[in-house]
């Protein structure tokens, strides 16, 4: 996506809403809600409204910052022996949804249970593994959108075959926005 990256607002940070996760107590749901409103500032102060990703090992303890480009961030080695349940939470500059490195990237860390996008302008988007979640399984139903819609491997394309299975997952994601 080549959409200018949005600048992050004070309005922006205070817009972020609460969103209700399956799995997660109300006292975490705020810790959480809190946590994308410094995430957005630290990404305004730190790194010129670009990507910057907080982990939180299970139970939303001890977090890691990690620094990214206006499009990418790499986490190299950073996430190996930090347990399993993490939550990834991390701004998208161009306020777009779940791209195809970000589901790719759950599917493929089993130590993963949750990533979130908080939008530049202050959405936020939520991808739960689910009780039911097999990786597999999960793989299959991602290739199965991807056949049914991504034909030219157009950029738009590729946004509703991410939809699609954001929608269609087998069970084995849930999704809030």
């Amino acid at each position: 996506n080549k959409n200018y990256i949005t600048k992050i607002t004070d309005n922006a940070i205070n817009k972020i809403q609460k969103l209700n996760i399956d799995g997660f107590t109300e006292e975490e749901i705020i810790f959480i809600q809190n946590q994308h409103k410094n995430l957005l500032k630290y990404a305004r102060d730190n790194n010129d409204n670009k990507e910057v990703a907080f982990v939180f090992q299970k139970g939303l303890k001890e977090r890691k910052i990690f620094i990214g480009e206006d499009d990418t961030i790499d986490f190299g080695s950073g996430l190996q022996g930090k347990g399993d349940d993490l939550f990834v939470m991390h701004n998208h500059p161009r306020n777009s949804s779940f791209s195809d490195r970000d589901i790719r990237f759950i599917i493929s860390d089993e130590n993963i249970k949750t990533i979130s996008i908080i939008k530049n302008n202050g959405n936020a988007e939520i991808l739960s593994k689910s009780n039911v979640y097999n990786s597999q399984n999960a793989k299959t139903y991602l290739a199965r959108a991807y056949k049914k819609i991504v034909k030219n491997g157009t950029e738009e394309e590729i946004t509703k075959a991410l939809e699609y299975f954001l929608k269609h997952n087998g069970g084995n994601f849930i999704w809030k926005k």
